[in-house]
């Protein structure tokens, strides 16, 4: 029942790709000899798998960085409502605000939700007062402050 599920919800990746994929979210740094040695292939299938799920966008390898160590207190979820027709011209203006983390397209109300990280909420008030309500296009807002996390997952491969 088990590679039932995983079959149909990873059907891109073959055993070997699935192997590598839950090898490097448990350890990123983790040795492809490691990992070649317990999927019973080469060094060199590990090493190129990996380039080729890379290439094509399947698997990143990257640092994660924890916001609140690096001095980022206050993260919050905006919901973001857009005039008509101006929706990739505030696209284009939020992804070069560098407090904008996460810019998704939504349904409903709300045509995006955006995250941002900030130091502190005077930071927050600031962004808000004199970026955020300075974007054309941009017609209302909705900020959601998170308070605690209580579940971050990484791991999408079981």
């Amino acid at each position: 029942m088990e590679e039932t599920f995983r079959r149909s919800l990873y059907s891109e990746l073959d055993d070997i790709d699935y192997g590598i994929v839950r090898a490097l979210q448990e350890n990123a740094r983790l040795p492809f000899t490691t990992i070649a040695k317990e999927l019973g292939v080469t060094e060199k299938t590990v090493r190129m798998r990996v380039q080729q799920m890379q290439d094509e966008g399947v698997l990143s390898l990257v640092g994660i960085v924890n916001p609140v160590k690096a001095g980022l207190n206050v993260q919050s979820f905006i919901q973001v409502a857009v005039e008509a027709n101006k929706l990739d011209d505030v696209v284009a203006t939020l992804n070069e605000i560098v407090e904008v983390r996460l810019i998704v397209l939504t349904t409903g109300d709300y045509q995006l939700i955006i995250q941002i990280l900030v130091r502190n909420y005077e930071e927050l008030a600031q962004f808000l007062m004199n970026k955020l309500n300075k974007v054309p296009g941009v017609t209302r807002v909705n900020v959601i402050n998170e308070l605690k996390i209580l579940k971050s997952k990484y791991k999408f491969i079981r």
